[in-house]
């Protein structure tokens, strides 16, 4: 048997986490610690690919560091201004 889709649990009144994801929208990100996520998500590549010999692993993490290494330069030139 079917739901109809207005007696549907997800369709009744507002949705809970509407308000928790505007919320979230609305604060600042902590660039430094995405910047720092990519590091160490890069030496983990970088291990990887020595373990292995994968060159893609080898590219992901020379793509994950170059791009955590682009975020604090932007933050430090943030700073300068």
């Amino acid at each position: 048997m079917a739901v109809a889709s207005k007696d549907h649990p997800k369709r009744r009144g507002a949705a809970p986490h509407v308000a928790t994801a505007d919320a979230v929208w609305t604060m600042v990100p902590d660039y430094r610690k995405m910047a720092q996520e990519l590091a160490r998500l890069g030496v983990e590549a970088a291990r990887r690919a020595r373990m292995t010999g994968n060159g893609q692993f080898d590219r992901l993490a020379h793509t994950l560091t170059s791009r955590a290494d682009e975020i604090l330069d932007d933050l430090e030139r943030g700073r300068k201004i």
